[in-house]
């Protein structure tokens, strides 16, 4: 499967989140930043996670995915530490764009690793999805641009 590079403007956008562990409180910052309103579906989140429902950055439901939460939303995150939930969120015809957190064949969404440093947003994604060798090498070239910069 080939992946097709993109950066998107989500500001004002609805996002769906489906889990509310680890990888969420990774994510939902980010997506946040840019700009997007959260929907975070999960039985219980970290709190750091309650914490941003308690001051309206986020909308928190908190129970677990149902068949079908998806369809108004053009981008989710299936976050669960439950494969098969995670299967059935990405694989809904005619649903969202789904980024999955578990490893699974059913993955129509990768988020690269992201860096920022001045005017650079560089991204990495690696094949097949492998977050932390995604992350060193962001970190590796990130920090090679940085030393080039002020030897300038």
């Amino acid at each position: 499967m080939e992946y097709f590079p993109l950066f998107a403007d989500l500001t004002g956008e609805p996002v769906l989140v489906v889990g509310g562990g680890s990888v969420a409180l990774r994510r939902i910052p980010r997506l946040l930043e840019a700009g997007a309103r959260i929907t975070l579906i999960s039985p219980v989140a970290l709190p750091e996670l309650k914490t941003l429902a308690v001051e309206g950055r986020i909308l928190w439901i908190p129970r677990g995915y149902l068949e079908g939460d998806e369809a108004s939303f053009r981008l989710a995150f299936a976050l669960t530490d439950d494969p098969k939930v995670n299967d059935r969120i990405a694989s809904r015809t005619g649903g969202p764009l789904t980024n999955v957190a578990t490893r699974t064949t059913v993955r129509p969404l990768t988020v690269p690793a992201t860096r920022k440093g001045g005017s650079v947003v560089l991204a990495v994604a690696c094949r097949p999805p492998d977050p932390e060798r995604s992350r060193r090498l962001a970190d590796l070239c990130l920090s090679e641009i940085r030393r080039r910069e002020s030897h300038a």
